[in-house]
């Protein structure tokens, strides 16, 4: 009897260890997860593979940064002009035709129908903010004229200012690229005191000399000698 006895208090003795040695595991287990704090999953930035946005983008290669205010479309040579050349809108005051073709006038500083802004309202178009009109392309053919129109997202009304001082038709023709000239015919004499006029076209960039396709864009005032 007396070695059942110690059989059974053996066995309730290692059944009591053994809960204790569970107990305090558990207790040890749950002091560590106060004690660690939880690790959070990082979370990766999506940032570096978005695509900027067009304000954001940088400069296109080949292509001259145009400053934001308005300002003379100027060829860069006088030519016969010691006052320069100036993209114009023909006529002045009451006989202003917005319906006409641009010409290349004497340049007039601060004048409304010599004031153009570039990449306005979208980009590569060249707006008269004074009219709320758009320069566009008769066409795209060499020796098409350009007048003011709605703006639009037509392609006739897309442009670049290229880093070389060529504006050109952003369009590629088949008369190749286009870019905005002077024409070669002597200036002819307009009703201002000594202003002078000359024919405004788009052509083949590569076959006129660059006397006449050479521009200087956003100043409010003819910019003289080099840029």
């Amino acid at each position: 009897m007396a070695e059942f006895q110690k059989s059974r208090f053996a066995q309730a003795l290692r059944r009591t260890c053994r809960g204790i040695r569970l107990y305090s595991a558990a207790i040890f287990l749950v002091a560590c997860q106060f004690a660690i704090p939880p690790q959070e999953t990082p979370v990766l930035s999506t940032m570096a593979n978005e695509s900027p946005s067009s304000s954001e983008t940088s400069p296109v290669p080949g292509q001259e940064p145009v400053p934001s205010t308005v300002g003379l479309i100027q060829l860069r040579d006088p030519l016969d002009e010691p006052e320069y050349y100036c993209v114009d809108v023909p006529g002045f005051g009451r006989s202003l035709n917005l319906q006409g073709a641009l010409t290349a006038h004497t340049c007039k500083p601060g004048a409304d129908d010599e004031m153009f802004l570039f990449n306005s309202p979208a980009a590569g178009q060249i707006s008269m903010p004074a009219y709320d009109l758009c320069v566009e392309a008769s066409g795209e053919e060499a020796g098409s004229t350009l007048q003011l129109a709605g703006c639009s997202d037509a392609p006739l009304q897309r442009f670049r200012y290229e880093e070389n001082g060529r504006i050109r038709l952003e369009k590629w023709t088949a008369d190749g690229e286009l870019c905005l000239t002077v024409g070669p015919e002597p200036g002819e004499p307009t009703g201002g005191p000594s202003h002078l006029r000359r024919t405004l076209t788009l052509e083949t960039c590569s076959q006129v000399d660059e006397s006449r396709v050479l521009w200087t864009v956003g100043s409010p005032n003819v910019v003289t000698g080099e840029p």
